[in-house]
């Protein structure tokens, strides 16, 4: 990598480091690519030969923390669609929770992104929001594949899925903030057996 490159990636980490921690301190609405750009120490004009506005930025943190979880969860979805029997899909469910949660330590930097911008209005609400839907809606394909296939009880899927999601991400919440009534060794195992119990 020649000078040039060198430098253009560093000013780019810059920008990703400042909007970061103003989207996280001031919420997407209190940031401003003026702000991000004195933070950095560049000029605003010079913020936009890297990202088209404050959104794209907020897209790239988004992407970091729900790509993985989404890719993971619908590779889940696929291995368990061929999942013969109860106790093969407990399996896989014990492997999804595992790969989550693995996905979840990769994301840490930006998870606080998601509850400090979920419930808000506007652009920032609206991206976590598509991809909070994507997520319920590969939890619902799940529950629904194993529904037909007589692999657990009958159910309503989406009232489970979002009881899922919705304590799984209680359980981040503890997570991040280091509640020490939480045994991150044991919450995967944990998690994953009550799902298993719950819809069995």
């Amino acid at each position: 990598m020649g000078v040039r490159e060198a430098r253009k990636l560093a000013r780019r980490q810059a920008i990703e480091s400042a909007g970061l921690a103003l989207f996280l301190s001031e919420g997407y609405a209190g940031c401003s690519v003026e702000k991000i750009a004195s933070a950095v120490g560049i000029a605003r004009g010079t913020f936009y030969l890297y990202y088209p506005d404050k959104r794209a930025l907020f897209e790239l943190f988004c992407e970091r923390m729900y790509g993985p979880l989404v890719a993971s969860l619908e590779g889940s979805a696929a291995r368990l669609k061929a999942a013969g029997s109860s106790e093969e899909q407990r399996l896989m469910y014990l492997q999804m929770s595992f790969a989550l949660a693995g996905c979840l330590e990769q994301a840490r930097p930006v998870m606080l992104l998601h509850f400090r911008e979920k419930w808000s209005a506007g652009p920032a609400g609206e991206v976590v929001g598509e991809w909070m839907s994507r997520i319920e809606a590969i939890a619902v394909s799940i529950l629904e594949d194993a529904r037909e296939r007589k692999l657990v009880r009958e159910l309503d899927a989406v009232t489970v899925s979002l009881a899922i999601v919705g304590a799984a991400e209680r359980l981040i919440w503890a997570w991040l903030e280091g509640d020490e009534r939480l045994d991150p060794d044991k919450a995967t195992l944990e998690v994953a057996n009550v799902f298993f119990s719950g819809i069995a």
